[in-house]
């Protein structure tokens, strides 16, 4: 199972609380400020009074206070998924176990989707389908505990599932 980037954004906090779970942990943040210059490091403290949050430079060990209004804030974590080896425009066959009237199935239909999106909790397929008049298809949305269910896999190019 590979891992997959997912970034936590906290704009322009309103409250303390907002950044109190990541003290500790690695930040990086953006001033709002044209020109401004991000910065990342350690958030090692939130001032309430003063509406800051200080991050500590691992190179320097210098401490910069960012005010909350005028900063947005970037947590990244890397959470384990099936789906990071996926590329979007990728085509892969699946495994479906809804009918075409919607109603859940025993036996699954084969289809063909092309990779959408990937987060880090799913994998999103556009499948092509003209039952759908103008759109043209549907997603199918593979969540990451149903992996081995729908079995995900290549296709040939030139299926024409």
């Amino acid at each position: 199972m590979s891992e997959l980037r997912a970034d936590t954004w906290i704009n322009s906090p309103q409250a303390a609380e907002e950044l109190l779970p990541f003290v500790g942990q690695h930040m990086v943040a953006h001033p709002i400020a044209q020109g401004a210059q991000k910065s990342g490091g350690q958030l090692i403290g939130v001032n309430r009074e003063k509406r800051t949050a200080s991050l500590r430079r691992y190179d320097t060990g210098e401490i910069t206070e960012f005010p909350w209004t005028t900063t947005r804030f970037r947590h990244t974590t890397f959470v384990k998924t099936p789906y990071a080896g996926l590329k979007v425009g990728d085509v892969r066959r699946f495994d479906w176990y809804v009918n075409e009237d919607g109603q859940p199935i025993d036996t699954p239909r084969t289809l063909v989707g092309t990779v959408d999106s990937i987060e880090h909790s799913h994998v999103s397929l556009w499948v092509r389908d003209p039952k759908f008049g103008i759109s043209g298809g549907w997603w199918a949305h593979l969540k990451n505990q149903d992996t081995e269910k729908h079995a995900l896999r290549p296709t040939n190019s030139d299926s024409t599932e």
